[in-house]
């Protein structure tokens, strides 16, 4: 939660550099979105010798600014989308904390089965916990439900499922950096 408030609400950090010098950084430029620079990285893998629990082979990051910041999980068509959810889980209790930690900082999932595709935010989901908790809601979600998936959909709100035309659109520049900009700002909701 600490990195995740890092990037919503204290995006401007001090950097020490080797010499003792600092400087402030931004995480990610939320008043000039286009000042952000995306990179995209495929099969980033962690190992044993970095913390792990287990080798883990991450599918397709984006990063901003040097931070992975949207994490992609793939499956086979026919294979169901549910399970990609599931590895996100297990890499988040088994490897996403190895090393330097750097994937502790996801914003976004995107899972796909190639056929449907879902985005999902940490922040939603641990915002409807907190909500939950205040409530005393016997039926609380927990973070790792699939109920916190949604498809993304067009301007007239047609559902976009598949990947390639999910890609065109969620992955555009200025729209995967305005979700970005926004994620604190989502309301929990079920889609």
């Amino acid at each position: 939660m600490e990195k995740t408030r890092k990037i919503q609400e204290d995006n401007i950090q001090v950097l020490t550099r080797d010499d003792g010098s600092s400087k402030n950084i931004t995480i990610i430029d939320k008043k000039n979105i286009h000042n952000n620079r995306l990179q995209v990285i495929n099969q980033y893998a962690v190992s044993t010798d970095d913390g792990a629990k287990h080798d883990n082979r991450y599918d397709v990051t984006v990063l901003v600014n040097g931070l992975p910041l949207v994490h992609i999980e793939l499956k086979r068509r026919g294979v169901a989308i549910r399970e990609a959810f599931n590895q996100i889980n297990r890499y988040q209790r088994e490897s996403f904390w190895a090393g330097l930690g750097l994937y502790e900082y996801i914003q976004i999932f995107v899972i796909s089965n190639g056929t449907n595709t879902k985005y999902y935010s940490n922040s939603t989901r641990r915002n409807a916990e907190k909500e939950n908790e205040k409530k005393g809601s016997s039926k609380t979600k927990t973070s790792n439900s699939f109920e916190f998936t949604c498809f993304w959909a067009d301007a007239k709100n047609r559902v976009i499922p598949d990947l390639v035309d999910f890609t065109k659109t969620f992955f555009a520049k200025h729209a995967i950096l305005n979700i970005l900009r926004s994620i604190v700002f989502l309301r929990p909701r079920i889609c």
